[in-house]
């Protein structure tokens, strides 16, 4: 992607003027932080090329600052996870942008608001954050190591989990919930895959990358799906372009619950526009329908956390923390709720006429200015 000494100049003031509050990199110099990007320049093929290009993936045995690249270890639509080792002998995880976003603004912003989200929390669950560092491939992130698997990984033939297993999952992400909502932070992008179970059963919860303090001004991304969060976990209010709350980290847990309940998720369909339509239009069975092990009360409490409407959901992680607790102790007459409305989308159908009228005009016009220029063409 062509980047503009613009873009290249800005990139390093935002990083100067927010160095006062962060953490530098260890044993950089100035010098070294704000190497520039190379201005992109056409190739022979007719292509941009972006300059200094480190093809796909740092090589093992390469250093950046004082890191040393063990392995990749994954990968998402915005950025890749190195595992490193710091000069000192420490086991890190470093986060670097995918390559073409490096220079990118909005991509700087969200490591930036990763990086203050993360210092702001204190829970076994969330990985300490160590530095915001840059460098000529764009900032990245040193965080602490994690050993362990996804909880996607723990999912086999879609076959439910056992139920202890999928109760002390659940508690502990509430917990942790409760910790960042306490806070004003939201991670909207719950999923399996930024789940990570590690020794003793304890889970820790990745990519705070969407995450947002909930009075906090909107960056806008390039990319939908990461945007608003998962497909198979949106929330329906993500669906429809607001930013979520904390009842939007409450319906992605009510998701998880249900897939570990049950083998599936509560939405499925051949895409995921389809997927993101069903949870606007319908209301899913209950878990105990398709596995008849599950207690009543942990079906009613899946079922609150995914209610279209909000307001209808646990307010708190607190209060969902407290009902996955008693499930076996809860008044089921307090889970008793109306049917859901159809969410559809506000187009009247006098929009609807105005926009088919606009589209029949440009038709005339284009066909109009065909005929006049065939004339013109067989006169001239």
């Amino acid at each position: 992607r062509e980047e503009s000494q613009v873009q290249i100049v800005w990139r390093n003031c935002i990083f100067y003027m927010e160095s006062s509050n962060l953490m530098t990199c260890p044993d950089q110099n100035m010098n070294e932080q704000v190497l520039p990007v190379e201005v992109s320049t056409r190739n022979s093929d007719g292509y941009f090329s972006t300059g200094p290009s480190r093809g796909s993936m740092f090589q093992p045995g390469e250093k950046v600052g004082e890191y040393e690249i063990l392995e990749l270890v994954g990968e998402g639509g915005f950025a890749r996870i190195y595992k490193a080792r710091s000069a000192d002998g420490v086991i890190v995880a470093l986060k670097f942008p995918m390559i073409d976003l490096i220079g990118d603004i909005a991509t700087y912003e969200r490591f930036l608001r990763e990086f203050k989200v993360g210092q702001k929390l204190n829970h076994p669950a969330f990985t300490r954050m160590i530095a915001l560092c840059d460098s000529p491939y764009g900032p990245y992130l040193v965080q602490e190591f994690v050993e362990g698997v996804s909880l996607r990984s723990r999912y086999t033939d879609k076959q439910p989990l056992p139920l202890g297993e999928t109760l002390n999952i659940a508690d502990q992400i509430a917990d942790a919930l409760a910790h960042i909502h306490a806070r004003e932070v939201v991670h909207r992008d719950l999923k399996p895959e930024n789940i990570v179970i590690g020794p003793g059963e304890r889970i820790h919860i990745l990519d705070l990358g969407n995450a947002l303090f909930e009075r906090a001004r909107r960056v806008t991304w390039r990319i939908f799906t990461d945007a608003i969060g998962t497909p198979d976990y949106v929330s329906p209010e993500q669906i429809q372009g607001k930013r979520g709350d904390s009842r939007t980290d409450i319906y992605a847990l009510g998701i998880m619950l249900y897939e570990m309940l049950t083998g599936s998720v509560p939405f499925s369909a051949d895409n995921p526009f389809a997927a993101m339509n069903l949870r606007m239009t319908s209301t899913p069975v209950s878990p105990r329908k398709l596995n008849s092990s599950v207690p009543e009360g942990l079906a009613a409490i899946v079922m609150k956390c995914i209610r279209r409407d909000p307001d209808e959901r646990y307010e708190r992680a607190d209060q969902l923390l407290h009902d996955l607790k008693n499930y076996e102790e809860l008044d089921l007459s307090q889970f008793i709720f109306p049917p859901e409305k159809t969410i559809r989308a506000h187009i009247t159908d006098r929009q609807i006429y105005v926009l088919g009228a606009i589209i029949g005009a440009a038709f005339i016009v284009v066909a109009v200015v065909i005929i006049l220029a065939v004339y013109w063409i067989q006169h001239h």
